[in-house]
């Protein structure tokens, strides 16, 4: 589904039972994952990334664990009643790709780590 109005791809990812798991090799549309029971294990270690890329994860249980390349910005919102963020510091300079996490859910957290 892409949004006539721009010219960036939306991928959106749905599972209604279990997580989803994904590893990109190369440039990385904005990606959208709704798993009502499940997390999302996204490695963008090896991605070739523009300068603002966005994770959308929804979940009734479940949560995020990304991986970036160790000079990217990454911002983390959203929402959960029941777990933690947690987020490997990195010293990224202002031209920096920057990833944007948000994450929604009842129970679940959010991890980055880098490569």
């Amino acid at each position: 589904m892409t949004n006539p109005n721009s010219t960036k791809r939306i991928d959106w990812r749905i599972a209604l039972l279990g997580g989803h798991k994904q590893r990109v090799t190369g440039a990385p549309a904005d990606t959208v994952v709704v798993t009502p029971i499940g997390g999302a294990d996204v490695d963008l270690s090896d991605a070739e990334l523009p300068a603002r890329t966005t994770l959308t994860k929804v979940s009734l249980l479940g949560g995020v664990k990304l991986r970036v390349p160790a000079g990217v910005d990454v911002e983390v919102e959203g929402f959960h009643l029941l777990g933690g963020r947690r987020i490997e510091p990195a010293a990224a300079s202002p031209s920096a790709p920057v990833v944007r996490v948000r994450a929604y859910g009842i129970i679940g957290g959010v991890e980055v780590s880098r490569a």
